[in-house]
């Protein structure tokens, strides 16, 4: 039953990847399911460094999404960001090994995006920082789809419980 309403997106700099899961997950997460409230979204990355603007490719895609996120800055993942989060996801398995093995409480709350998404662990999202535009288009896409399937199977999970109360 998913009772937690903080989503955490890991990457490794938060300067791409977990900046579009982000803010690809609040836009549909607001279509799919009409309501933000109680609804707290963050990002962070495994070997980040503090205050990095996210890339101009990730801006791009989210912009042309409507998204602005000029203001972001990528954050190192800490252990109060894994204790406040209900939900962790990470773009690749060697991240959420390294959360494991660095967070063991996170044990049970960690998962790779598209093994949460398809129900198995369908692969990693490539990183594609420095490859261009085309290469990030290819890994939203990705993020995209996985972030279709986790809405729905949380929002679901949510309405099951305000039924059953």
């Amino acid at each position: 039953m998913f009772q937690g309403k903080n989503i955490l997106f890991v990457c490794t700099g938060n300067t791409c990847r977990s900046v579009i899961a982000h803010g690809l997950f609040i836009k549909m997460w607001k279509q799919i399911t009409g309501d933000m409230s109680n609804l707290q979204v963050f990002s962070a990355g495994v070997g980040a460094v503090d205050g990095m603007r996210a890339s101009s490719e990730a801006l791009e895609i989210l912009r042309d999404e409507g998204i602005d996120f000029s203001r972001h800055r990528s954050m190192v993942l800490t252990r109060e960001m894994v204790r406040r989060a209900d939900k962790i996801f990470t773009m690749t398995s060697a991240q959420k090994k390294f959360i494991l093995a660095n967070f063991p409480e996170a044990e049970g709350k960690v998962w790779l995006i598209q093994e949460y998404a398809f129900g198995s662990d369908t692969g990693d999202i490539c990183d594609p920082y420095g490859q261009g535009i085309d290469i990030y288009r290819l890994a939203a896409a990705e993020i995209q789809n996985a972030l279709r399937n986790i809405i729905i199977n949380l929002h679901s999970f949510e309405n099951n419980d305000q039924s059953l109360e």
